[in-house]
């Protein structure tokens, strides 16, 4: 965790000096100037310690105005700073072909700001704009008919994402009236929550076979105790190493073990009690936060996570190189099937770009592969 932190912070630290350099270069210097970027730049590049200060304090109203602004910031330096490059790369291949750059420090400035905020605006749109994916897969495991199945992803409710957005959900959830829910991780995060009504909005719809989840890392950097409260008292069945049979299928669930074991919480991974009963003419449905696929656990089809499709171009190059998977259905080399979900929240700033929210139904049907 402290590996991470460091290296997530030089990286914001060196995107604030970049910037900050772009703005000092456009304007006439000056010892205000200077001293200006300067404490903005360490001001905004400490921001997120600040952040998780007022959330420990449990001031809900600040923290959410402050989350805001810090992660609209946030949004708006990355583009900025994929623009900036894009136009330095520009810059540097017209020097080398002899041409001359149209454009000087302070038009350059303007275009790449105006360039990102656009974007900005773009993203901010499209992350509110949740598409409903269909998955149609046909098993002779299932003994007749169909059953569908709602996932539901990285809702991360908290401070930034609320009553509003969870009414969205749930909205769309009720338009396409699946048998089952289930939640793959991150349903809540751990800043500035205030849950307790957000836990009451989920009991306006109850599908036939009810709402299942498990744990994603949020889960536990939000606290886990409170985390399963609120997944509790929200109506969901959580499954931490434990499966049920629901509508002819069995749905089994593990705990995301990258944050409880640095935090010392209880994890729950084992599935072999649980599948103790299944056999092999049993449809197996894995709930697995991180797309990470173990050859131990028996499934059919495993529901993750995690990734949120990279959620702004071009930040998905990095979940890639990490998983080595990508977002929507993946047939494995042995037959078994992975959804790797694009998430239906946000996490950090509020935006998505060319990687729209999405919510999967999956409808499971009797029948030859």
């Amino acid at each position: 965790m402290l590996t991470f932190l460091s290296v997530a912070f030089s990286i914001y630290g060196a995107m604030h000096l970049y910037a900050l350099g772009k703005v000092w270069l456009a304007f006439p210097h000056s010892i205000w100037l200077t001293v200006a970027l300067v404490l903005g730049g360490l001001v905004m590049t400490l921001s997120p310690l600040i952040l998780w200060q007022l959330t420990r304090q449990n001031w809900h109203g600040t923290t959410v105005v402050a989350s805001w602004v810090i992660y609209i910031w946030m949004g708006f330096l990355f583009l900025f700073s994929c623009t900036a490059l894009l136009f330095d790369a520009g810059h540097a291949v017209a020097r080398l072909a002899g041409l001359k750059w149209p454009l000087n420090d302070s038009m350059a400035l303007s275009s790449v700001a105006l360039i990102a905020l656009s974007l900005l605006i773009y993203g901010f749109i499209e992350a509110r704009q949740i598409q409903v994916e269909n998955v149609t897969i046909t098993t002779p495991k299932l003994a007749s008919g169909k059953i569908t199945i709602a996932q539901i992803s990285d809702l991360h409710l908290g401070a930034m994402l609320g009553d509003e957005f969870l009414q969205r959900v749930i909205a769309r959830l009720r338009e396409i009236q699946p048998d089952i829910v289930v939640a793959t991780g991150d349903v809540v995060d751990g800043q500035g929550d205030d849950l307790n009504q957000l836990a009451k909005r989920f009991h306006t719809f109850q599908p036939p076979h009810g709402i299942f989840a498990v744990t994603g890392n949020h889960e536990y950097f939000a606290g886990l105790e409170n985390s399963l409260r609120f997944l509790r008292n929200a109506s969901f069945t959580v499954l931490r190493g434990e499966a049920a049979s629901v509508g002819g299928l069995i749905l089994v669930g593990v705990d995301d073990s990258t944050a409880g074991v640095p935090l010392g919480q209880e994890v729950k991974l084992d599935t072999k009690k649980a599948l103790a009963a299944a056999n092999n003419n049993d449809y197996i449905v894995l709930l697995k936060h991180q797309p990470v696929v173990d050859t131990e656990t028996p499934f059919d089809l495993q529901l993750s996570g995690h990734i949120h499709g990279g959620q702004i171009f071009p930040f998905g190059i990095l979940p890639w190189l990490t998983y080595r998977v990508h977002t929507g259905l993946t047939r494995l080399d042995d037959g078994r099937l992975l959804y790797v979900s694009r998430g239906t929240g946000t996490w950090g700033p509020p935006i998505r770009l060319f990687a729209a929210p999405e919510i999967t139904l999956f409808t499971i049907e009797s029948g030859n592969k």
